[in-house]
This record gives structure tokens, sequence and C-alpha cells, in this order.
């Protein structure tokens, strides 16, 4: 099978490849590389498909959230090895 890339990088993928890893408009793909060549894999359960998941009822500061967890992390790992 082939596909003509197009001047913006884009290529259609042929029906037979999206009938075959299940792919309707909209899907994501993840491509893996390896030595010379490169595989088309659906891109099911990553972290994008958990957007919108969790109801929030304010806006939230990400950046803090993660300082507050590398902060506890840290105190856990120094309780542990004062032990």
């Amino acid at each position: 099978m082939f596909a003509k890339i197009s001047k913006k990088g884009q290529i259609t993928l042929p029906a037979e490849v999206r009938k075959l890893l299940n792919l309707r408009p909209g899907a994501r793909v993840r491509f893996v590389i390896e030595k010379d060549a490169a595989r088309i894999l659906p891109a099911e359960g990553g972290i994008e498909t958990l957007k919108g998941a969790v109801k929030v009822s304010a806006p939230q500061d990400f950046k803090a959230a993660r300082h507050k967890a590398m902060e506890e992390r840290s105190r856990e790992k120094s309780a542990r090895t004062r032990r």
C-alpha cells in the first residue's frame, strides 16, 4: 500500500488500514519509531482520554498542585531514610 504526503506532511490512511485498526474520524494514532521504520498504532488509553473526566468546581492551579505533590513525596522519602 502507498500514500502520498501532502505539502503539509499529511497522509490519508488507506481504508484497509483504518478498518484493520478500527479507526474512526477524529481517532488518534501514535507512531512507534523502530530502526528504519515506523508503526502506526491506535492511541487508546493515553492521558488525553482523561481530559474532562473529573469535574471541578473552580479553575485549578496544576503547577501548585504538582509542587505540593513533589514536596510531599520528598518528605515521605526523607522519613523513610531516617528510620
